[in-house]
């Protein structure tokens, strides 16, 4: 709906669409002898700001002129000084920008409004990355404020280059959201794909990243995300650096980077920081993880069930001790800790911190004491669940793909023994083989090689021969040919 020409059907017009909002401010003002109103949201606004910049020039004002147009080009350019300045044509983007935290003034006959940034909400500071924290990286984390997290990435990346494109999304209630990336270092197919997919989004509004992440995505029949996110400004700089396209939206501190690699779950900024042999034995520490906690308790319940012959002697006889007095074939008793792990789990990551320690001493006590002693569970098949429990947070990007996973390939090992898993963990790898984000291989660098990349994925070199790479996302092996076929 565009902008009326007469002021008292804009005036209307607004005060019957912000019917019943106790925060929308409007007031009605004479500015040489023309009626003019302004307004804005209470609570999105800086009311000192708003004072200095809008209502004191406005009403001060005494320059006078034949044309509406005349006029509100003068105070565009002579009167308001705000830094930031746009014009809205229709209700759709007024009501954008003051939900946005901008103030908009409308003379009468004038079918516009000029719309000034004075926001002033309240605001997380920030402070350092809970999810993600870093032994020596830097104590900053992006917030909920878009501005702010643009600032962030700005101070980072100090170029030209870097592109912050901002769109709207949502068909009830927009929100910005920006996509991100390096002029010459993302390919711009791969930007205008993003673009297209997240504008064609069906959504009614956007609560947070994990929304867009489902339509930035490509690949969805895997336990494997295609989408990686951060909430820290320097992994996002050091990704866009690489030629990845990233997006960030409005009320979420957290940004989707894409594309997305499996060897990404690995590495972490305080990588870059130690010393190359100890990088690279934490990131092979991690891999061993991996393994552990994916396929250690399948490992043991097809050990158990079907090839008891590969335990030693002594650990046998304390295997099946164990497991004699307990009611529960060893399928089942996995089943039932895990999933038992996981309630506590939940339970102690969703209550207040205050009762969320007293669920983890009753889960100690009640697993790892009064169920052991009762006979319902095995001491060595608890031994597991605790080894795969640490295990699982070491690599913990991929902790919910793994605790699905971890699951199913105890149920195929209860049924099936140690061959079953065997196929299991071969389709796994076909899988992970299989996917790829924006033409990408998501096993890349490993499969296909790429030799140059291989240094800082599964092994981490000296910054000595990293700093002489030239090595893209896009340039990885299987990247060119995946685009040229679409």
């Amino acid at each position: 709906m565009k902008i009326f020409d007469k002021y008292e059907l804009t005036r209307d017009w607004l005060k019957s669409d912000f019917a019943d909002c106790s925060d929308f401010l409007l007031r009605e003002v004479v500015v040489c002898g023309r009626k003019a109103l302004f307004c804005a949201m209470d609570g999105l606004v800086d009311a000192v700001a708003l004072s200095h910049m809008v209502t004191e020039p406005l009403l001060a004002d005494d320059a006078c002129f034949d044309s509406a147009y005349d006029q509100y080009e003068h105070l565009k350019t002579s009167v308001f000084c705000a830094a930031e300045m746009n014009d809205a044509e229709n209700f759709e983007d007024l009501e954008f920008f003051l939900m946005s935290g901008f103030a908009a003034v409308c003379l009468d006959g004038c079918p516009k409004f000029i719309v000034l940034g004075v926001q002033g909400w309240n605001r997380r500071s920030t402070d350092e990355p809970t999810n993600e924290a870093m032994v020596k990286g830097a104590k900053e984390c992006f917030v909920e404020v878009l501005n702010d997290n643009k600032a962030l990435l700005r101070k980072r990346v100090k170029t030209n280059k870097l592109k912050l494109k901002q769109i709207k999304v949502g068909s009830e209630a927009q929100v910005p959201v920006v996509i991100a990336y390096i002029e010459g270092r993302a390919e711009p197919d791969d930007v205008a794909k993003i673009e297209a997919r997240i504008k064609s989004a069906p959504l009614e509004t956007v609560s947070d990243f994990g929304e867009i992440a489902a339509f930035v995505t490509e690949s969805t029949h895997t336990f494997f995300a295609t989408v990686g996110n951060t909430e820290r400004p320097d992994v996002l700089a050091s990704k866009l650096l690489e030629g990845r396209v990233a997006v960030m939206i409005e009320g979420t501190p957290f940004a989707v980077y894409t594309p997305y690699l499996f060897t990404d779950n690995f590495s972490s900024l305080d990588d870059y920081n130690n010393p190359p042999f100890y990088a690279s034995f934490i990131r092979l520490l991690k891999y061993f993880a991996f393994g552990v906690s994916t396929f250690l308790p399948a490992l043991y319940v097809a050990i158990g069930a079907f090839h008891q012959e590969m335990i030693p002697t002594s650990l046998l006889y304390l295997v099946a001790s164990s497991e004699e007095a307990t009611p529960f074939p060893l399928l089942l008793e996995a089943i039932i800790i895990h999933i038992l792990y996981e309630i506590m789990r939940e339970a102690g990551l969703r209550l207040p911190n205050t009762i969320g320690h007293a669920v983890s001493i009753i889960g100690a006590i009640v697993i790892g004491e009064a169920m052991v002693t009762a006979g319902i569970i095995g001491e060595p098949m608890l031994v597991v669940v605790a080894l795969t429990a640490i295990a699982s947070y070491v690599v913990y990007p991929l902790y919910e793909s793994v605790a699905v996973m971890r699951l199913v390939f105890i149920v195929i090992a209860g049924l099936t023994g140690i061959y079953g898993l065997t196929l299991s963990a071969c389709a796994l790898f076909v899988n992970i083989c299989s996917l790829s984000s924006l033409g990408v291989p998501y096993s890349a660098p490993v499969t296909p090689l790429t030799l140059p990349s291989l240094g800082d994925s599964v092994v981490r070199r000296g910054w000595r021969r990293l700093a002489n790479r030239q090595v893209r996302i896009k340039n990885l092996e299987g990247a060119v040919d995946e685009q040229s076929k679409n």
